[in-house]
């Protein structure tokens, strides 16, 4: 989802992906390896900069400054909250936007709906599967119980994707109009 996001931006992006190296969906994911930066590997893929730790430090580093565009921050909420969350946890109050992402299943509803409660503020919540008519009835269910906040939105699941995961393939057509659907959205004034 990060990835895909920072790419249907058409601008200069990157992404910070903060989970240890062994839980990095990326590590396949560049066109080029572009060596490292301090506590940071990089790479890239056409005009998105992709950047993950080096080690699986408790404490995420902080990333170096960036002239791109945007800056998406891929991580999870045990990261952001966790004990040494340090500058994850300052970015996560003073960011605009905040996507909130799960797969369409009942355990993944129910930790979207926590994460929003903890969060305690207004988010987009993106749950990857079926479109929201075919999701089975007790993830409707589930997913009414999302507090008023969050703005629900799906996401295609791509199988292919399921499979090799990251590659330095280009996306398909139908993920990246998915992507610039939730930019549109995270774009939208506040009614």
């Amino acid at each position: 989802m990060a990835l895909a996001l920072a790419t249907a931006t058409g601008a200069s992006a990157r992404v910070v992906e903060c989970c240890p190296p062994l839980a990095s969906g990326f590590s396949a994911a560049a066109n080029a390896e572009l060596g490292t930066e301090g506590p940071w590997r990089r790479g890239s893929r056409g005009d998105v900069l992709l950047e993950r730790p080096i080690t699986g430090d408790a404490t995420v580093p902080v990333p170096t400054e960036s002239s791109v565009e945007w800056t998406v921050v891929d991580t999870n909420w045990t990261t952001v909250s966790g004990m040494g969350a340090g500058w994850l946890g300052s970015v996560l109050r003073t960011l605009d936007d905040v996507v909130l992402v799960t797969n369409a299943s009942l355990p993944g509803v129910r930790r979207l709906e926590s994460c929003a409660e903890l969060l305690g503020r207004d988010a987009l919540g993106v749950v990857v599967g079926p479109t929201a008519r075919r999701w089975p009835r007790p993830v409707k269910v589930a997913a009414a119980g999302i507090p008023a906040g969050v703005h629900l939105t799906d996401f295609p699941l791509d199988s292919r994707l399921q499979v090799t995961g990251m590659t330095p393939d280009p996306f398909p057509a139908p993920l990246l109009k998915a992507a610039q659907n939730v930019l549109a959205l995270l774009r939208k004034e506040p009614t």
